[in-house]
Parts: C-alpha cells; structure tokens; sequence
C-alpha cells in the first residue's frame, strides 16, 4: 500500500489509512523506508506501559535521551550524538521547538504525557531538505491520538512507588460526517527523583472530515500546563548542591492546526495551517560557586513568550509509472520575548529582549523508481530568511533492491539551523552577528525485509559547522567557534516469532567529538543499546521485558568539576491482563534490579519503581 510521509503537516491523519512520516514528501511504498526511519505506535504503549515519553526513545537506535533530575528538570534528545537543538521536533506536524530559552531551541520532552500520544515518528539524519531549519540531527513527529473508527471511550488510572500517578480519559466520535476525539489527562512523577516535582494537565480534541468526494478537512488542538520543581542544571542536583532552594518552572502551550486537502485529477494539493504559543516562568536560586566555576550562577527571574505561525501549500503528484514529484512553499513568523532579571547580590541586571523573525521557503523532491530495482530520491530547499542571506538545503538518496529483499541504500545531505532567539537577543551574552549552524551527513544502509520483521544496519558521518558556544570573553558572549564530527553505526532489528512471541533489539555507537581538540561533549555516550521481548501466551495476557543499556559519558557541574558517569543497565517488566471486554489490569517494574545511576551529576534515580494501573473501556 503506498502512503504519504508528510512530516509537515500540520494535522493528524485524515480519514484516509493511516499516515507515516518517512522523511519525504513524495509518496513511498513501505517497502522502501530508509533505515533510519523509526515508527512507534500505541500497540507498542499498551503493551510496555512505559512511564514516560523517554523511556521508550531510549530504545531507538541512534537516539539517545536523558532528563536532569526526572520530569522535574528538563529532558533532551541526542541524535547520533548531535546537540539537542540539533532535533526538530513535531507535536501533530506542528513545530515545538522554543528558540527563547537558553538551551539554543531545543524542546523539553519531559512535559509531553505518554498518554495523549497516538504514534512517534523518529527521522534520523539531516532533514532541511524537506523541513528547513533545525532539522540538523533529524525530525521526530508525536501524533495524539484518533485512530479509531467506532465510537470508543477509554479511562486510564494509575499509580505507583513516590506517589507517581496518572489520570486520563480519551473518547471517540466517529459520524456520517466527520470523526470527533478528544483527550483529557494528568500526571504527577511525585518524589521519583529526590528534590524533584513534576504535575502536568492537558486537553486535546480535533476533527477529520470529508467535505466531499475529493476534499478532506482536519482540525487539531491541545493546550497544556505544567509546573516541575528542581534542582537548577548545573548545580549538582540533591547530592551536591550547595544552595538547597529549588528552581520553579510554570508553562503553558497551546497548539493549533488545520489541513485542507484537495484531489485533483492524479495530484494532490495540500494546505496546512499552524500555531504554538508556548509561555514559561522561571524562578531560579542560582547555583553557589564551585570547583568549575568559582563565581557561580546568579539567582534570576525570566518570563519568556514565543508565538509561531505557519503555513505551507504543497503538491505531489505521479508524471508516470516510475517518476513522482512534490513541490510547494512553506512561510513562518516567529515572535519571541523574555522579561528577566540577574541577581547579583542585590544589583538586578536586565536580561529582557524582544525579537520577530519571519521567512519564506520553496521545495521541490522527486523520487524514479526503475523497474530494475534501483530507485533514487532528491530534494532541495530554499529558505530566505528576513534580512539574512538564502539557506539552500540538498538531500539525495539512492537505494538498490537486491534479492532476497535486501537493500543497500546511501544518502547525503546538508541542513542548517538559524540562530536562537536567545543567542541573537539576550542583553548580555548574545550576539546578533551570529551565523546559522550548518551541517552535512553521509549515510551507507544495508536493511532486509523478513517474513515477520525487518533488520537494519547503518553507517553514517555527520559534521556541524559553525556550531554556537559561549566564549568567557571579555566580553563574554555566544560565538560560532565550534566544529563537531559525529561517526558510529546503527544496528536495529524487530521479529515476531508465532503469535506468541516477538523480539526487538539496537545498538548505537556514536562518538561525538570536537574536531580541533578531540575534545568529548557532555552527556554523548559512545554505547547504548536495548533489548526487549513480549510474550503473549493468552489472548487476554501478555509479558513484556525491555533492558536498556547506556554507556558511560562525560559530564560536569559548577559543583565538582569534570566527572565520568559510568555506565548502567536498566531493565523494566510489564504484565497486562484483559480481564474482560470492557477492563483491563497492568503491574510494572520499572528498574527491576534496583540499579543505582545518574544521567546527570548529582541527580540518582531512586532504584526500583512499581506501577499498577487500570483501563475501563467502552
């Protein structure tokens, strides 16, 4: 069955099978899917119950993500071991990524609750071609859900170890005319982390409807807040920081999106619509002098906004058997403020900046898919940023089928990154004569369809020009210094033995370094890997066991210094029970051998943690 990969959309899947993000515009069989590409769904949520988005990625080859103290701090996304501003990241093809805050634009995973996603769409590699700037590393599209086709109505409660717990209900409507969800949710992680709290509640709704026989319409929404408590990034969390007064975070995000989609003749002409306002308040005790910084942080208050429209008008269409094309043009506006203030014992500097930046952009793919085996793809995108020169971004991709269903495939592309809002606007250490970051990939795949499943084994060569560090001057500010080179190979594989049994296995080595000094990046582990297995020995009951494995990693805090984190393995059980047609019971472990290990200096886990939940059905 062919399908359309539009990562771009700005809207959930139609009425139409369901829709796969596969890094092209232009439509693809499934067969075809690069190696890199990566789709979760919610058949694999129920059966794992994972606790958090995180959990589940961390099994992703080529992904790695960890969080600063749980829920509570922020959590970030390493792909191939690139920067997690180097990650665009979708909600319903929508972009979330805040260029106000400090981490460069990057997007906290941690505030998204597991339980109002439908499917994750995880792209690895440079994607500009097709979604211009900050898809550097690769894309990750989160879909809520509405996948179903009969009325449905779902309660979820759960509960677990340091008063974590979870609430949420979904429900269904579909009609002659259109097909209605809607998703209401909380979640509290409780004292899982020592010194941290996270509480997050949500609404979610949206609409697909056919307004005639070749015209579909689709409306999504969701708004969302959340309030962590935490130990502030650097200070070395409930083991080491000297000050004890914890960092406050209140956010708010509203999202939007609309997608009209009009069948003419063998085209298909699309226009997508978005918005995501997204408002943060941060009240900070600073982080007391140390080892590395003998001057510490001071405390601060900082109020940020960012409100994004966009919009995108597209075409694909077949001009023969063996050749397709796609082609549009994409426009956004971006508007970013931060009223702050630093306390330095009294004198309180301004950090507030306000700043607008606008472009346009026109793309244009094709794909020829001979009848010999051999098929090629390639992209290209122009983005014109206001007063900023022209931003060209090529991808190419040619894929030989061999027999036995084994496919080699190699792939090159360059992608850019505009600077932050952040590094261009703050008072004190921005620069506004910064340059966008740039990079360039090369890939090598080899993959094999099987009869029950599908392995992959990448090769690729990744290297970030112009890359945005801060310089203690005087004066200090951000500056495009740093050249990084990220090399290593992807092992992915996912079987099902019978019914009864299915298997699911990565590894990853990425070594990040920075090319002038081979100096190692904080928090980029060279190794990881995961196994998982699912047993069902019953219709109505199923076992799952995952072991996720990071390696150990450079990190640093004001208050120690320079530290390695060693390595650690965590395994997690779930068992669910379908007690009847309308109940359904679950128990989870997760760390189910007590494993002790930080993913930031100063910040443990608490060791094991049991979970049960129940879902009501209707």
């Amino acid at each position: 069955m062919e399908i359309v990969l539009f990562l771009a959309a700005a809207a959930a899947a139609t009425m139409q099978p369901e829709v796969t993000v596969i890094g092209s515009r232009v439509p693809t069989s499934n067969e075809d899917l690069a190696a890199s590409v990566t789709v979760l769904r919610r058949d694999d949520f129920d059966a794992e119950k994972p606790l958090e988005l995180a959990d589940l990625l961390r099994r992703v080859a080529g992904v790695h993500v960890d969080t600063v103290g749980g829920r509570g701090g922020t959590g970030s996304i390493y792909m191939r071991g690139a920067d997690p501003n180097y990650t665009l990241v979708l909600l319903n093809g929508v972009r979330v990524n805040d260029p106000t805050n400090s981490r460069g634009g990057s997007f906290d995973l941690s505030a998204l609750d597991i339980g109002d996603v439908e499917r994750i769409e995880i792209a690895r590699g440079p994607y500009s071609a097709i979604y211009g700037g900050d898809a550097l590393a690769g894309v990750i599209n989160i879909i809520t859900r509405s996948e179903a086709t009969t009325p449905t109505m779902t309660v979820d409660a759960a509960a677990g170890a340091y008063d974590t717990s979870e609430l949420s209900l979904r429900a269904t409507l579909p009609t002659e005319r259109a097909r209605w969800h809607f998703g209401v949710g909380e979640a509290d992680e409780g004292d899982r982390v020592r010194g941290n709290e996270f509480e997050v509640q949500r609404v979610s709704g949206g609409v697909e409807a056919p307004l005639g026989e070749t015209t579909d319409l689709s409306l999504s929404g969701r708004y969302s807040e959340a309030t962590r408590q935490g130990f502030p990034d650097d200070s070395g969390g409930f083991e080491y920081a000297a000050l004890r007064d914890l960092e406050l975070r209140e956010s708010r995000e509203a999202l939007f999106g609309g997608g009209l989609t009009q069948r003419v003749s063998d085209a298909t002409v699309s226009l997508t619509l978005g918005y995501f306002e997204r408002d943060e308040s941060i009240d900070s005790p600073g982080v007391a002098p140390g080892i590395r910084d003998p001057f510490g942080v001071p405390a601060s208050l900082v109020d940020t906004n960012l409100t994004r429209y966009s919009a995108t008008l597209s075409a694909t269409q077949p001009l023969s058997s063996a050749v397709s094309v796609a082609y549009g043009v994409d426009w956004q506006r971006e508007e970013g403020a931060s009223d702050g203030q630093l306390d330095f014992g009294g004198f309180l500097a301004p950090t507030s900046f306000e700043l607008t930046r606008s472009y346009w952009a026109a793309f244009a793919e094709m794909r020829v898919q001979s009848s010999m085996g051999l098929s090629a793809q390639a992209g290209a995108r122009v983005d014109m940023p206001e007063s900023e020169s022209s931003v060209t971004s090529p991808r190419v991709r040619v894929a030989y089928a061999m027999p036995e269903d084994v496919t080699i495939a190699l792939s090159w592309g360059k992608a850019f990154k505009l600077p932050s809002l952040y590094a261009l606007g703050h008072p004190l250490v921005g620069n506004p004569t910064l340059a966008p970051e740039r990079s360039r990939s090369y890939e090598i795949e080899l993959s094999q369809e099987l009869g029950a499943g599908r392995w992959s084994a990448t090769w690729f060569d990744s290297e970030f020009r112009d890359a945005i560090d801060f310089d203690s001057g005087p004066p200090p500010q951000l500056v495009n210094r740093n050249r990084v080179r990220s090399r290593g190979v992807e092992l992915a594989g996912r079987v099902r033995a019978g019914t009864q049994w299915s298997f699911d296995a990565s590894v990853t080595h990425a070594r990040s370094r920075i090319t002038a000094t081979d100096s190692e990046l904080r928090n980029r582990p060279d190794w990881s890997g995961a196994l998982g297995v699912r047993w069902a020995p019953a219709p109505a009951f199923t076992i799952s066991m995952a072991a996720t494995y990071v390696g150990s990693s450079f990190d640093s805090s004001i208050a120690t210094g320079d530290v390695r984190l060693p390595g650690y393995t965590r395994v997690d059980f779930d068992t669910v029970w379908q007690l009847s047609n309308h109940v359904e019971a679950y128990v989870s472990i997760d760390n189910l051998t007590d494993e002790r290990y930080e993913q930031f200096v100063g910040f443990e886990s608490r060791g094991i943690l049991p979970r049960a939940g129940v879902r009501w059905s209707l």
